[in-house]
């Protein structure tokens, strides 16, 4: 496959016409809903989480193809279902700050990121998560610049041509995904992780306005969102939780949380929508209760890792659906393990409400063909008839 093919294909995954369906395949669509409804489907979805540049970057030295450069080509040219396509909203800061340079140091620079966060990255661009230097919200003062910038600005914040768009997708044969917001996470991100965590306690104040801020504003997204048209699938974003637990106490994450994800949920769902994840590694079992008594039902990635098991949670909460769950480290151990992993997920993939892939982004120290085989082996083992277009 070169260039100019996959730059074919990657267009048609981005326009909202309807994906090309094989002669007694179920659509997309069809197959993600018999999946998360515990029906019966014709196989498991094909996807992944994704990959570090790095990680693409040494593959090339070992048959990948140099024009694999990022995650939408990689998933091209392992040909993965187009399973869903996504509607541009935008939830957080803005306009974003405009980013500032400070000091270049060798193979580092210094720069303010367009969040304001002081940050340390590898001046060559190599995707490792960057070391934080400074946080900008400290206190009420030094939220307002924010807060300014978290109006709801809605008309700026959805498509321009969001009508057209609701015409297109009406009898979509795929699902149709939109990102609603972060509540902690986002804070996260503004303080810091000491700053999140001692706020709580020391500033609740600050915390409950941003909040409240941030309710205002995915509420508004919603009811306007809605307004045009269904979606099928919301997606949320948190990543609060590290390998021994959440970063905040999980009561008030419910109280305080909780609230903003039942009144956007409730919009969603009074227009059709059935399905909603949250994307938040580590441990998150302590938040998993507050998700789903707020209208999401669906857990993801499921970082094995951090002792989060897809037959342990499922045994806890029948009825939740879950994303991920390959265990990333198996992928260095060998042809072996890779299959027993995968065999091991099999007995809750054949129960339904399970989508399986690894539980977050490869990396640089998997080998390449040790990658392919845990592909060829997944596919074979849950019927996927997808193949890798070399």
């Amino acid at each position: 496959m070169d260039a100019q093919e996959m730059k074919a294909l990657y267009e048609s995954t981005c326009s909202y016409t309807n994906v090309d369906v094989k002669l007694g395949n179920m659509s997309p669509r069809d197959r993600f809903f018999a999946i998360m409804d515990f029906k019966k489907y014709d196989r498991i979805i094909d996807c992944e989480f994704g990959y570090w540049n790095d990680t693409l970057r040494r593959w090339h030295g070992e048959g990948l193809p140099k024009e694999v450069v990022d995650n939408d080509a990689a998933d091209i040219y392992f040909g993965f279902d187009v399973w869903k396509k996504h509607l541009p909203i935008s939830t957080g800061i803005f306009p974003a700050f405009a980013e500032e340079i400070i000091e270049q140091q060798g193979s580092y620079t210094i720069k303010y990121d367009g969040d304001r966060v002081k940050c340390k990255v590898f001046t060559d661009g190599a995707d490792t998560i960057p070391h934080y230097l400074d946080f900008p919200i400290k206190d009420r003062e030094s939220y307002l610049p924010f807060k300014q910038r978290l109006l709801p600005q809605i008309h700026d914040r959805l498509p321009t041509r969001i009508e057209e768009i609701a015409h297109t997708v009406k009898n979509r044969n795929y699902i149709l995904e939109l990102f609603a917001g972060s509540t902690a996470g986002l804070m996260r991100n503004l303080m810091g992780f000491e700053g999140i965590c001692l706020n709580v306690y020391m500033q609740p104040e600050l915390i409950d306005e941003i909040l409240n801020d941030l309710g205002d504003l995915y509420t508004a997204i919603a009811a306007e969102a809605t307004r045009h048209l269904d979606v099928d699938l919301i997606a949320w974003w948190e990543d609060i939780a590290f390998k021994t637990g959440p970063i905040v106490p999980p009561d008030w994450f419910s109280e305080k949380c909780g609230t903003i994800y039942k009144r956007v949920m409730d919009l969603y769902h009074a227009k059709g929508t059935r399905f909603s994840f949250v994307d938040c590694d580590g441990d998150n079992r302590l938040l998993v209760p507050t998700w789903i008594d707020n209208g999401v039902n669906i857990v993801f990635p499921l970082e094995v890792n951090a002792g989060i098991h897809p037959q342990t949670l499922r045994s806890v909460y029948p009825l939740v659906r879950m994303m991920g769950g390959f265990d990333k480290v198996v992928l260095m151990q060998g042809k072996d393990a890779i299959k027993k992993e995968l065999l091991r997920l099999k007995p809750i993939v054949d129960e339904g409400g399970f989508i399986p892939h690894v539980d977050h982004r490869v990396q640089a120290d998997v080998a390449f063909i040790d990658y392919c085989y845990y592909l060829e082996a997944k596919r074979d083992i849950f019927g996927i008839d997808n193949s890798i277009r070399r």
